[in-house]
């Protein structure tokens, strides 16, 4: 049985996407390890997916020679390069390095070891990988994540979960804009919740919001599978929700960023600047100014015709 140690890039979305391959990989046999810095907090999620953080790099040789097959995320952080270069080094023959890029362009760094189409989801671009180029004949788009017992997927149907942070601030809605959008839900009695670390609170007037306070990412995972929507910026939470099966709204910078990186495991809608808006050199009004072109009232539009389609499917069964 093949061994295969599966390289993540750091983010929460980047390891729940790469399960995909992980997931795929043990279906047909392999077993996997999938390697993320602080993923292991879900291991209770993924009972069949061994999740390890990252080896320190004076222990590569130790960690490593168990393994028969190395795929690797290409991420440009010291440690990951410092690895990547390890396993080129002593296991070519064994290495993959894949490039998630959201662009179709092929003039990138190990863009042709995977093919990555940045017009398609990431995940849908790994279930065609593990299809097509790994030829593996068991194939899914899933992750292999469990809901463990005791939770009740989308129990509390009008709790909304708004994510109003991300890896970046550039990437980040104006929290302004949030607080008037979960006004607008509690006007249709929906109970808007927001997602938010200790250090993210001390930003934020917590007399405008509701903030529960979480000791780890497994209570988080609970919290957010239980509710019935979420609504935030392109980061983790959203691929969280999305894999429990939570209707997502996603608010993105860039319309062609988003078809790549967007949630995919279940229904979802993205909401960035129009492709009209001028985006040209010495003139990137959409890059530079695009918060101003996603309105609130565009945002809950887009919720509104997601909770609308929601419920008539839920009537039809």
């Amino acid at each position: 049985m093949e061994r295969c140690a599966i390289f993540s890039c750091l983010g929460l979305g980047d390891g729940l996407i790469s399960l995909v391959l992980s997931h795929n990989l043990a279906l047909n046999g392999a077993r996997t390890t999938t390697f993320h810095p602080f993923l292991q907090g879900l291991q209770a999620w993924f009972p069949a997916l061994p999740i390890s953080p990252f080896p320190s790099l004076d222990s590569l040789e130790e960690s490593l020679s168990r393994f028969d097959r190395f795929f690797i995320m290409y991420e440009r952080s010291a440690r990951m390069k410092a690895i990547q270069e390890y396993c080129e080094k002593y296991y070519p023959e064994k290495t993959t390095v894949l490039n998630p890029i959201a662009t179709p362009k092929t003039n990138y760094p190990y863009w042709e070891n995977g093919r990555f189409d940045g017009r398609r989801p990431f995940v849908d671009n790994l279930y065609a990988y593990a299809r097509d180029s790994l030829r593996l004949p068991i194939v899914t788009k899933g992750n292999g994540i469990v809901i463990p017992s005791g939770i009740v997927p989308r129990r509390e149907l009008n709790r909304v979960v708004i994510h109003p942070m991300s890896s970046r601030p550039g990437k980040n809605w104006p929290a302004a804009k949030f607080v008037r959008l979960a006004e607008r839900l509690k006007r249709l009695e929906y109970r808007p919740v927001f997602i938010l670390t200790e250090e993210e609170k001390k930003e934020w007037n917590l007399a405008e919001i509701e903030a529960p306070q979480f000791s780890n990412l497994s209570e988080v995972a609970a919290y957010v599978c239980e509710s019935g929507y979420m609504i935030g910026n392109d980061s983790g939470v959203g691929h969280l929700a999305s894999c429990m099966s939570l209707p997502t709204v996603t608010i993105c910078r860039s319309r062609q960023t988003s078809q790549f990186w967007r949630p995919a495991w279940s229904r979802g809608s993205v909401v960035a600047p129009k492709e009209w808006i001028p985006n040209l050199k010495g003139m990137r009004l959409r890059d530079e100014h695009w918060k101003k072109w996603v309105s609130v009232a565009r945002v809950f539009a887009n919720f509104h015709h997601l909770s609308r389609d929601d419920a008539e499917l839920a009537c039809r069964h």
